[in-house]
């Protein structure tokens, strides 16, 4: 099990049992135990989100990292070479995270946008704020697995 499902696993049941509440309370009208049980799954959401995407931008950096380095290392042109030696090698925070995932995913394409979009959402909420667009958690989970998986050197 990785760790995309275990963490899935453990939204899942905590999400399950906050729903089951908040539901409870809107059957019996009790209206303030209701908007705290949706608060609640609102700031799990946003934290199984945060946790579930850092997972990503860690793959992202170590996979561009792999990638630079073995450009690095095999290109024997210098013509060629230039372009990967201004790079920085290893995963030090010094290249941007857009451009890193640009060395990986289509820029323009829709992995790409799509994980640019997670990405802003991310810089939301780590930056105090809330889910700029909707999102349903289950699909987004999905999604970041198969990402994950898609980001390969």
């Amino acid at each position: 099990m990785g760790i995309f499902d275990e963490l899935e696993a453990q939204y899942n049941d905590i999400d399950n049992e906050y729903a089951s509440i908040e539901f409870e309370a809107i059957s019996k009208s009790w209206r303030k135990k209701e908007q705290k049980y949706k608060r609640k799954r609102e700031l799990n959401d946003q934290a199984y989100f945060l946790f579930m995407f850092s997972r990503l931008e860690d793959r992202i950096r170590h996979e561009s990292s792999q990638l630079i380095s073995r450009k690095q290392a095999s290109i024997t042109s210098w013509k060629q070479r230039a372009a990967w030696d201004i790079l920085p090698s290893g995963a030090r925070d010094e290249m941007p995270f857009k451009k890193r995932l640009a060395l990986l995913l289509e820029k323009g394409g829709s992995d790409y946008n799509l994980v640019v979009n997670y990405y802003t959402e991310r810089n939301s909420i780590a930056h105090g704020g809330n889910f700029i667009s909707p999102i349903s958690m289950p699909s987004v989970i999905s999604e970041l697995k198969r990402l994950h998986w898609a980001v390969k050197a």
